[in-house]
């Protein structure tokens, strides 16, 4: 069994010093002999054996001769500990490849390839989210119809149509965890790219911020321009300052044109689509934001990128070594 032991320990070694690859390749030879009922006939097990047992004898006679004389038990021992220790190190691979952490989906405990707990999730519920008062409550979430998104969202949208994953935002522009998620959704969106399909969803909590609404309908009129992602950067990057005068200067700045804009705003064209797209977040069970649905799966609140890479390539289909090593 010692060569078995040697063949694991000194293989690993041997990838960093060519001198335990002599022995690793000796440990091979001496294993294969053995799986195959022949005789290992390079003396490496005696060899290994000596050395551990002479160690031990030097230390205390007594054990010494105690640890030579149940070796083979030992070996045994210390072979079964192996390989526990090398599955629980591949699980903890895995999981962190998946989850992002060593012990399974939601874990907070240690994980030595998280050292510092970045990939821990919070231990505070959700105190990533803006919500509805009094209605702040786990609701069964359900994905709203994308074919009525498409066709009444379709500026607030990036990717390809036909993507295999749909990702879907309800957010508020006036809420600070919408604004802190943004990176993260930049970051879906360039790294995947036509592999999915982004949506961005009005749900303004006007109870709590009172310029939500018409930031919102804002958005939708730099849209008819065609700029509404850079009007939807610019009421990030300058919440909470989205009054009436803020988002004609936003505009303004953008090269719109001014009157059009204006009037839109003035006309209130886009309340009624904005108001719509309320009502089908709380048709979906939303009650806070951010809330993302990507197909039928669900994030709630400004999770990082890992969060969402780990659901992503489960509905991409991508294997364990893409998530490793992609």
């Amino acid at each position: 069994m010692i060569c078995i032991i040697a063949l694991i320990v000194f293989g690993i070694l041997g990838i960093f010093s060519a001198k335990y690859r002599i022995i690793a390749k000796e440990a091979f030879n001496c294993v294969f002999k053995k799986i195959t009922f022949r005789k290992c006939d390079t003396g490496l097990d005696q060899r290994l054996k000596g050395e551990i047992t002479g160690k031990f004898f030097r230390l205390n006679p007594n054990i010494g001769r105690f640890i030579y004389k149940y070796f083979e038990w030992f070996s045994w021992i210390f072979l079964i500990l192996t390989v526990v220790t090398l599955f629980f190190v591949g699980q903890g691979l895995y999981f962190y490849a998946i989850y992002g952490n060593c012990n399974g989906p939601n874990s907070n405990q240690f994980c030595i390839f998280d050292p510092l707990g970045t990939n821990k999730p919070s231990e505070n519920g959700n105190p990533e989210i803006c919500a509805i008062p009094g209605l702040h409550e786990n609701k069964t979430l359900t994905a709203p119809s994308i074919s009525y998104i498409l066709e009444s969202n379709p500026g607030a949208v990036k990717g390809s149509p036909n993507a295999k994953v749909v990702i879907i935002e309800f957010g508020c522009y006036s809420c600070h965890y919408t604004k802190l998620a943004e990176p993260t959704v930049q970051k879906i969106i360039k790294h995947y790219g036509d592999k999915i399909l982004f949506v961005y969803m009005d749900f303004p909590l006007s109870l709590t911020h009172d310029t939500a609404l018409l930031a919102s309908e804002a958005s939708h009129c730099a849209r008819d321009e065609d700029k509404y992602w850079e009007y939807r950067k610019y009421l990030f990057a300058n919440q909470p300052k989205q009054y009436y005068d803020d988002l004609l200067t936003y505009a303004k700045e953008l090269g719109l044109n001014e009157q059009k804009f204006k009037k839109c705003l003035d006309e209130e064209k886009y309340k009624d689509l904005v108001n719509k797209n309320y009502k089908m977040g709380l048709d979906a069970g939303i009650t806070v934001t951010p809330t993302f649905f990507i197909n039928n799966q669900t994030i709630v609140g400004a999770k990082d990128f890992k969060e969402f890479k780990k659901i992503i390539d489960k509905e991409l289909g991508l294997n364990f070594w893409s998530k490793m090593f992609g």
